[in-house]
């Protein structure tokens, strides 16, 4: 646990002393403090018992650091599939040319490929001077030549439900950034992704008309985290999309109440299910119907229903890092859920009281996530950067 605190204080995340506290915090939040949590009976005395961390800033230093975990994996590609054989053994060789003919093929899966790009391209538009821009350029100007979207394209329309709702919403975000950006290449990329986005919008839109229910994982399908994704492009440049989300949303959560915050975090989940919905719901609906439905769906944020959605990495995980190796998803949630917690802070009323406290537990997430995101190797990198990025844009300061 020192190793952690002195890390935590070293990368310039927090001060040493507010390092101590989220180390202290995450102790007691893992089992190796007290049995019983504190209790609250009101935000303000909640608030002031949360270590003080500041948000942590995207700047230069952090975009480039962000930026090599994407660059050293583009071009890594996939591993081999690895189901057991019985009679049949089956046999894999690459794609010929896959260099040329499929765009997304490096950091582990396709998912993992497409927001790794997101990242590259929302870094580069941020930060266009980087000392990596020269070869993020490169990086996305061979993974989206014409040829290697076409040849996604005709994967996809014969792929089933491959990726879909989560890769494909991915998809989609990306091409929002591609096409929002006054750049030349971000043009002539974009005009080489849009038949495989259209192709997309119109799967989500028969995939979201045809859900029954939601699907409430906090894993990739999870339906509120599709919505997240795409609504920025379907705003911008989709209204059919737009319509479908909103339509879906309305008819899938609108009458939910008392969100089953006990059950997170589920073994494997890298985002929170209720937080995810609320923030989605924070977007999509007008603030008058908004604030009445949040308070029937999510407990007060003082409240020990809520705590389960703010319990930091537990002392098991720093002590041996490597053991976990294959749950890489425990620090993805801490990223995930801070963008969460931003985006909701971003949906309230400026002066409702919550906003600080939403925003003090976003960056207390991203504090105990940020030092270990190479804890786990190739397990982990293949994918943190890109929802650190998604947590850090979630800051009113950060420039769209």
């Amino acid at each position: 646990m020192i190793k952690l605190v002195r890390t935590l204080a070293t990368m310039g995340v927090l001060s040493l002393a507010a390092a101590a506290a989220v180390a202290q915090t995450a102790i007691q939040a893992g089992g190796g403090g007290p049995k019983r949590d504190p209790v609250f009976s009101d935000l303000t005395s909640f608030y002031a018992s949360l270590p003080v961390v500041a948000p942590h800033p995207l700047d230069r230093s952090t975009a480039l650091q962000l930026s090599t975990m994407p660059l050293s994996c583009m071009d890594h590609p996939q591993p081999r599939p690895n189901a057991v054989p019985y009679i049949w053994e089956a046999t894999y060789t690459p794609v010929p040319d896959f260099e040329t003919t499929r765009a997304f093929y490096g950091c582990y899966d396709w998912h993992s490929a497409v927001n790794s790009a997101w990242t590259l391209v929302r870094i580069l538009k941020t930060f266009p001077d980087l000392p990596t821009a020269p070869a993020i350029r490169q990086k996305l100007n061979d993974h989206f030549g014409a040829s290697n979207v076409a040849g996604d394209l005709q994967f996809f329309k014969t792929a089933g439900t491959f990726e879909l709702p989560y890769g494909y919403a991915w998809l989609l975000r990306l091409q929002y950034e591609l096409r929002s950006w006054n750049d030349s290449d971000a043009v002539r990329w974009a005009a080489n992704m849009q038949p495989l986005a259209s192709y997309m919008s119109e799967r989500m839109i028969t995939y979201l008309k045809g859900l029954q229910q939601p699907v409430r994982t906090g894993v990739h399908p999870n339906t509120a985290m599709a919505m997240d994704n795409a609504l920025g492009y379907a705003r911008s440049f989709d209204p059919p999309l737009e319509a479908e989300i909103r339509a879906s949303a309305e008819r899938l959560f609108t009458r939910d109440v008392r969100c089953n915050t006990a059950a997170e975090p589920g073994p494997s989940d890298f985002a929170s299910p209720c937080l995810m919905e609320a923030a989605i719901m924070g977007q999509l609906m007008d603030r008058e119907s908004f604030l009445p439905w949040l308070d029937a769906f999510l407990p007060p944020l003082y409240s020990a229903e809520f705590r389960p959605l703010t319990k930091g990495l537990g002392p098991e995980f720093v002590k041996n890092p490597a053991a976990v190796a294959s749950k890489s998803h425990i620090v993805g949630l801490a990223f995930v859920r801070a963008t969460s917690m931003g985006e909701l802070a971003n949906s309230l009323p400026p002066n409702d009281p919550r906003v600080p406290v939403l925003r003090r537990l976003a960056a207390i997430q991203a504090a105990t996530g940020f030092p270990l995101m190479g804890a786990v190797g190739y397990d982990g990198s293949h994918y943190y950067a890109s929802w650190a990025t998604t947590y850090l844009i979630t800051n009113p300061s950060v420039s769209p």
